[in-house]
């Protein structure tokens, strides 16, 4: 079932850990919304909204509003504590618009966003938590002091000597932070668990920051305590019990005797809670009523800055831009699946639909996409019913080609910015018009579909890129070619004067490209191309087009 999440404020790395989780739920698309325009969202966001400033509540809030209801929103999580307590006040809104709102009542929001309040509310349940003192002459050292309304490190203080404690405001930092005795040696757990709609609470992840790096772990093993888990569900089930709703980060610690006391509760995720996805537990489609898994495998998770590098536009006269089809747009081994899936009831007779499709993934996997059923009827031993393979493959028709999941965002995004686009696909054109026919989400977003074999040979050969550009009337050298093989796509692209190519590299795709070899024998393709993971890069680099 298809799910869109809205992560607000989630331009930054806490939207892309987010994203991370969101993704590894079937079928899910990502929306983050921001209020900065030029942010890391837009890498990793199915589509990147720049929201009004959260200062102007009411704007902000009637922008939310049209985004929940055109995009048709399921889920709306917050990325950031500062807008946590402006979603809380906007949750009937939200949910009139059709949404759920994954951000506790606004209650509980005052008091798990003041530290000093939420450790005498945990205190007053019976939870363990450190016991607040007053900063003053008397004050027992050494000290360490929180910001009531802050997390993670920012502006903590540790006072250890009386000459240091003689020189503090005591009015000004009781009103600003939380004092608690400072503690020399612990263990620290983070706790990643969601809450949903009935207040449910999901399995939890317990994890050990290993290393942390400004404040984020960067290095987190899965753990087990059983100490550490009775406390986190008895604090889950304490925040549920008062509207607690969401994803929420808690931070353990245990001393050196076996105490344990609770140190911090995050009403939101934490930057590295997609550790709970990687081991299974995904949080978010918790939230979205799937069911938990089975078993759950322990991990070691490893956060790490990622340098993304793509072009500037700058003096390229990009005016439109041209896709591939196959393994671009659409997963073409999933058709080939599920194509062979529709055969499998016409060759029963012949092999068991099991058999058969086990050795179809095998040969997909393998790239021979071309050779598919020679090589079938040779290991399946049917050698004499080749035609029958054929003929039963031919006639399989899917209900739906799989789109990526990026790929409609991205072309309304272009089209919506000026660009014509252009599709330029091999194969068959029966076999490509098929695909189409099932994707009416497709219609319209095209300006020129050109099928090379119409125009009398392949990608490479320079007809075919030639004739889409005629189709969308732009000069070849103001086209951008999109696409996957680095051969047909970029060599053709390149040598029918196209400006460059983007080569996706998606993970589980058919072609990866060396470029040390491309520099080596093509150096002019070379230096016109470079490569992506998937599309999301283009709503970055392509700027407005140049006036005709």
């Amino acid at each position: 079932m298809p799910l869109t999440v809205l992560a607000v404020a989630g331009g930054g790395f806490q939207g892309e850990s987010l994203a991370q989780t969101i993704r590894a739920v079937p079928q899910a698309r990502v929306i983050v919304l921001d209020t900065v325009a030029d942010n890391l969202g837009r890498t990793f966001a199915d589509l990147y909204l720049v929201a009004p400033p959260i200062a102007q509540a009411e704007r902000f809030a009637a922008f939310l509003d049209a985004v929940i209801r055109k995009e048709r929103v399921d889920l709306v999580l917050p990325c950031s504590n500062i807008v946590l307590k402006l979603l809380a006040s906007l949750r009937e809104r939200v949910e009139a618009a059709g949404a759920r709102l994954c951000v506790c009542d606004a209650a509980l929001l005052d008091v798990l966003l003041d530290k000093q309040r939420c450790y005498e509310a945990l205190l007053e349940a019976a939870i363990p938590a450190q016991q607040p003192m007053t900063l003053s002459a008397r004050a027992a050292l050494p000290l360490y002091g929180k910001l009531r309304d802050g997390w993670g490190g920012r502006d903590t203080m540790v006072v250890r000597t009386q000459e240091e404690l003689a020189a503090l405001d005591f009015e000004r930092l009781n009103r600003t932070h939380c004092w608690v005795p400072y503690l020399d040696s612990f263990e620290e757990f983070s706790v990643d668990l969601a809450i949903g709609f009935r207040a449910e609470v999901s399995p939890l992840t317990l994890r050990k920051r290993v290393r942390v790096s400004g404040g984020f772990a960067v290095i987190s093993d899965s753990v087990s305590d059983g100490r550490v888990e009775a406390i986190a569900a008895e604090v889950a089930r304490w925040m549920g019990q008062q509207g607690g709703r969401g994803l929420f980060n808690l931070q353990i610690l245990r001393l050196d005797d076996d105490t344990f006391y609770v140190s911090d509760i995050n009403p939101r995720h934490g930057t590295s809670s997609c550790h709970a996805a990687a081991e299974g537990n995904n949080l978010v489609g918790f939230l979205a009523g799937e069911p938990a898994a089975a078993s759950r495998t322990p991990v070691r998770t490893v956060r790490s800055l990622q340098q993304k590098s793509m072009p500037l536009p700058g003096s390229r006269r990009w005016k439109g831009v041209v896709f591939d089809l196959d393994d671009t747009l659409i997963d073409h081994k999933r058709w080939m699946m599920d194509k062979m899936r529709a055969a499998a009831p016409a060759l029963s007779q012949l092999v068991s639909p099991e058999a058969l499709l086990r050795e179809t993934y095998a040969i997909v996997e393998e790239g021979h996409h071309d050779r598919l059923i020679d090589l079938l009827a040779e290991r399946l031993a049917l050698s004499a019913f080749h035609d029958r393979l054929l003929e039963a493959y031919r006639a399989g028709a899917p209900e739906k080609a799989w789109l990526f999941p990026e790929v409609i965002d991205v072309l309304t995004s272009l089209r919506a910015t000026g660009y014509r686009l252009g599709l330029l696909t091999d194969n068959p054109p029966a076999s490509q018009r098929a695909k189409l026919a099932t994707l009416p989400e497709l219609h319209g977003l095209f300006d020129a579909v050109v099928f090379t074999r119409e125009q009398g040979a392949e990608k490479p050969h320079a007809g075919g890129f030639l004739a889409v550009a005629e189709a969308l009337q732009l000069p070849p050298d103001t086209l951008l070619m999109v696409g996957d093989n680095v051969a047909r796509d970029a060599i053709g692209a390149v040598n029918a004067r196209f400006d460059a190519c983007l080569l996706l590299c998606r993970p589980g795709g058919r072609h990866q490209v060396n470029n040390e070899l491309l520099r080596q024998f093509y150096p002019q393709v070379e230096a016109r191309v470079w490569t992506c993971a998937d599309l999301r890069a283009l709503t970055v680099v392509c700027g407005n087009p140049l006036d005709s």
